[in-house]
């Protein structure tokens, strides 16, 4: 049986193509200093997808092109049969596999929350995600037990009052992510204050999402203060006042559908559980730029580490006429200043809180011992441009540093709007030895959330010190 030309020739191409993928790698450096999984020791994720899909495909036409005529006819058919078959049975699989009371989240609005009146219990662990990582990956903060209890809103309270001294917006900062529901800043800020305090704060929130839990659900309860926690991190990356965020499209609601796939999840932890080790410790070209982290903070006595992505560092870099003018600003400045407005109609005092990336607080306390190169060869991981001389580059990252902070509370200073910096208590908690940032994860640990609330307590009684300087808290 001879097969025609034209057919050797796809099957030629195709093996081409599924051996270039095994033989290039991925990027394993920006992988590991993003805390992504490694497969194999050298492919993403994504990459590794690829290698399998067009295995598949490789194998199939290899079964159906190794033939000719009624031969291969038949074979084409018996795969279109199996696809026919299985692909709308897998669908129905995982349709019934589904359990809404899993599910993350309702997403029946702009502003959107979880599941109502559920609690549930997880472990903390603070380690990497990936099993390939930095060359020395320090142990981080103790595993801590969390519990979630959400109201009949689907936000974080065990309280329901009519009406809220305080309402709390903003993201898994105000929520609590990876902390207990006694330990998040808005219930250690009732506590501390003896007012009555609203979480409204989500996981993925951003300004426009705050403004429109506020005018669903915040502006009911007749509080007094509205804070507005603002994440130097991805408050700022997002434009936000973009329309189409509004929009519920088909897009959108078919990516969350299939995001919550039980079958593709299970799909993917096995790969990851199975692969992910394998050749996970061998060498890597390129790593020696990643030593230089976890910091150690402080050098003496109580040390502590600290982890973070490159674009921790590329959003810091940029100059205070770039952010102004850029669009992230100007959208997150939109929502600030919509909620201002409702606020003064409805006689409500307005607060933004500003709560730093973990960079920020972090990169001046040890500005003294940076690896000028690897920190300039870490953040071009992410930055996507050329970068000026490392020392230069040094210089003009610390320089830059307070460059967000600085703006926000320039705006609010001439809009009216009380701000509240919470940089320089964590940074100053850091350097004296208490960790205030989980060391693997970007979010607090219980007692950054102490600090939180006990600086905000400080401002709402008016008892609050002037606002620290980077310098001053270091």
């Amino acid at each position: 049986m001879k097969v025609p030309r034209r057919q050797r020739i796809w099957l030629a191409m195709l093996l081409l193509v599924n051996a270039v993928l095994w033989v290039i790698p991925s990027d394993v450096v920006e992988l590991i200093a993003r805390d992504r999984h490694t497969l194999l020791g050298r492919y993403s994720r994504t990459h590794f997808f690829w290698i399998i899909a067009m295995a598949v495909v490789f194998l199939i036409n290899l079964y159906t092109d190794l033939a000719v005529g009624a031969v291969r006819r038949r074979r084409q058919f018996q795969v279109f049969a199996v696809l026919l078959a299985g692909v709308p049975s897998v669908l129905m699989l995982d349709f019934f596999l589904r359990n809404p009371q899993r599910d993350h989240y309702v997403r029946d609005h702009v502003a959107y929350r979880r599941p109502a009146n559920v609690t549930f219990s997880v472990d903390a662990v603070d380690k990497p995600e990936a099993s390939r990582t930095y060359p020395d990956a320090p142990p981080g903060y103790p595993t801590v037990t969390c519990t979630y209890q959400t109201d009949k809103r689907g936000y974080r309270n065990q309280t329901d009052l009519e009406a809220y001294d305080v309402v709390a917006l903003g993201d898994s900062f105000t929520e609590g992510s990876r902390v207990s529901d006694d330990d998040t800043w808005p219930v250690r800020l009732a506590k501390r204050s003896g007012l009555s305090v609203y979480n409204m704060g989500m996981s993925g929130y951003d300004p426009l999402k705050y403004a429109a839990s506020l005018a669903r659900f915040g502006f009911d309860l007749r509080p007094r203060y509205v804070l507005c926690m603002l994440y130097e991190g991805n408050d700022f990356r997002a434009v936000a006042s973009d329309p189409s965020r509004t929009k519920s499209r088909f897009s959108k609601r078919f990516k969350s559908y299939a995001k919550q796939s039980p079958i593709l999840t299970a799909l993917d932890r096995v790969i990851v559980d199975t692969f992910g080790p394998i050749n996970a410790t061998s060498p890597v070209k390129g790593t020696e730029i990643l030593d230089w982290l976890p910091l150690a903070i402080p050098r003496n006595g109580n040390t502590h580490h600290y982890a973070f992505a490159p674009k921790q560092l590329r959003d810091l870099y940029q100059d205070a006429e770039a952010f102004e003018r850029g669009p992230n600003w100007r959208s997150a400045r939109d929502q600030l200043t919509w909620m201002r407005d409702e606020c003064r109609k409805k006689s409500i005092r307005f607060v933004v809180v500003y709560a730093p990336s973990k960079a920020h607080v972090m990169l001046p306390a040890v500005a003294d011992r940076l690896p000028a190169e690897k920190v300039a060869r870490f953040t071009a991981i992410s930055y996507g441009a050329g970068l000026p001389r490392s020392d230069i580059f040094l210089e003009e990252l610390i320089k830059n540093i307070d460059t967000r902070e600085t703006l926000v509370r320039r705006w609010c200073a001439d809009e009216g709007v009380a701000f509240v910096s919470l940089t320089g208590a964590l940074r100053e908690a850091a350097v004296a030895g208490t960790q205030v940032y989980y060391t693997y994860d970007q979010h607090w640990t219980p007692d950054g959330h102490r600090i939180a609330a006990e600086v905000i307590a400080d401002f709402l009684a008016g008892t609050a010190k002037p606002a620290r300087s980077a310098e001053e808290g270091t």
